[in-house]
């Protein structure tokens, strides 16, 4: 836990406002709310440095702290507290009661910091989590995509070991356009050509429903999308990782085998 302190502020934040009680040693109470915009926040930031907090407490709630945290850290002590624990001391009842309580923990020092990290590592968290979701979506969206073949009894999983590989990507783009099924042959690379090329001309005899058309067609452009935004943000997190961690950055990069090592000896 942290030490006492004479005069501690609790917030109990939410979306659109935040709720703020001061108290001290000296039995001062006061209590006041401010909206959750850029000038609520000003407000918040001279409410605080005018009445001299020596400490200032909130719940870990979503992301909403990160800004209030960035404002006050350079002026008073911030202490981002977990929400759980928090929340099993205090019983939620009101905003005010939220915002007290979490004041008469922090100025008893009753009230365990999180470790917050600087604001750029932040950032990066959210666009390594955006590039996590979007993974996801794409893998939910190829999930789609191979039940709309299986609903045509379509097959290509059973002939192609990677579906979205470039001799997939090739036929589906064939199949869409209405391209005949021997210039759909040429296009796929040799050796698949040659393992494959009869089961995959089996399947392009298949004709596939009108909706069935439809769907892939809007899907393979969605997944397109989500390449390109996916390729973006793994070059923006890897660029970060080499710029900020560059002894981590080349400790999971991929070994190159070392062929003078192989070599034969003489």
């Amino acid at each position: 836990m942290t030490e006492n302190y004479e005069i501690a502020a609790g917030l109990d934040i939410h979306k659109k406002f935040i709720v703020a009680t001061i108290l001290s040693t000296q039995e001062l109470k006061i209590q006041q709310r401010f909206e959750r915009t850029m000038q609520g926040l000003l407000a918040l930031k001279s409410w605080i440095i005018e009445h001299k907090c020596q400490v200032v407490a909130c719940e870990s709630t979503n992301n909403f702290w990160y800004h209030i945290y960035d404002s006050l850290c350079d002026h008073t002590t911030v202490i981002v507290g977990n929400a759980h624990d928090m929340k099993v001391m205090n019983h939620k009842k009101t905003d005010k009661i939220d915002s007290e309580i979490i004041a008469t923990l922090a100025l008893k020092g009753m009230i365990n910091p999180s470790r917050v990290v600087p604001r750029h590592q932040r950032d990066f968290r959210n666009i390594v989590r955006m590039r996590h979701f979007l993974v996801r979506k794409r893998t939910d969206l190829k999930n789609r995509i191979h039940n709309i073949f299986d609903n045509e009894m379509f097959h290509l999983s059973n002939v192609l070991t990677d579906v979205f590989g470039k001799s997939g990507r090739k036929i589906m783009d064939g199949i869409i356009q209405g391209t005949p099924a021997d210039e759909i042959m040429m296009s796929i690379k040799g050796q698949v050509r040659i393992k494959k090329g009869g089961d995959i001309r089996q399947l392009l005899e298949q004709n596939l429903s009108v909706y069935a058309l439809m769907q892939l067609r809007h899907s393979l452009e969605v997944l397109r999308v989500l390449d390109a935004e996916i390729n973006y943000l793994t070059k923006v997190s890897s660029e970060f990782a080499r710029e900020h961690y560059p002894r981590e950055y080349k400790i999971l990069l991929p070994k190159v085998p070392d062929t003078h090592n192989n070599a034969p000896k003489i």
